[in-house]
């Protein structure tokens, strides 16, 4: 998973005005439970746990979504569950409705979130499984930094791969997921992770970790796994 990171001295990348787009914080949680098909019961609790929801919209009518965390970061493939700084938000749970996807909401959504949230945190952080360009892209678009590759050691453990120019950015990631900075790429695709990396703490130890996603595409990377420094690599 790639990690990336917007900060307040950050420049917004130049995206040019979609007519009739608007996003804002979600105020009706009937309608947001629908397009993010989940229970009204989750959105409550989402939202007690401080989860901030945003919906974009096309000329009022719903197009996209996505959610703030403010207080509390649980990333459950990677068994992370962190409090935020004051000064730290990390963003999640973003999909596009399908009628309307490939049209570039994703990134305004985003940089409209920057935009209305900024005035609140220093620090906004957000990842994407490598696998998913186009959710990659989009973050690029719309100014994100990105600062390492959440990966695995042999043993099971999450850590951060800095990238070489973001050593800074990824060292306080690192801190504010509670896991060590490493000094190689598991993988460079999700899927490809899930082949190769045993977790000793489940039931069956040798069960792949994290668990295999279906990829109608395959496996896009792997070609060779190598061993290295207590990392494996997958080139």
């Amino acid at each position: 998973m790639s990690f990336a990171t917007f900060w307040t001295e950050d420049t917004f990348a130049p995206i040019a005005p979609l007519p009739g787009f608007t996003a804002s914080p979600a105020s009706d949680w009937d309608e947001l439970a629908e397009i993010n098909h989940i229970t009204l019961a989750e959105v409550m609790g989402r939202l007690n746990n401080g989860h901030r929801p945003y919906v974009a919209r096309m000329d009022g009518q719903p197009v996209a979504y996505g959610w703030l965390a403010t207080s509390k970061v649980s990333i459950g493939e990677l068994d992370i569950n962190v409090e935020l700084s004051p000064n730290d938000r990390y963003l999640w749970d973003f999909a596009t409705l399908p009628d309307w996807q490939g049209q570039g909401l994703y990134p305004r959504l985003l940089q409209s979130i920057l935009e209305q949230e900024i005035q609140n945190a220093k620090r906004f952080w957000i990842i994407h499984a490598p696998e998913n360009l186009p959710s990659g892209a989009g973050m690029s678009k719309a100014g994100f930094e990105f600062v390492g590759q959440l990966s695995f050691t042999v043993d099971g453990k999450v850590g951060l791969a800095p990238y070489s120019d973001s050593t800074e950015r990824a060292r306080l990631g690192a801190d504010l997921l509670q896991i060590p900075l490493i000094e190689s790429i598991l993988a460079p695709c999700w899927t490809c992770g899930g082949m190769v990396a045993k977790h000793p703490d489940k039931a069956d130890a040798n069960s792949c970790w994290p668990p295999k996603r279906s990829n109608e595409s395959g496996c896009c990377c792997a070609k060779e796994v190598k061993k290295s420094n207590n990392v494996i690599s997958i080139v």
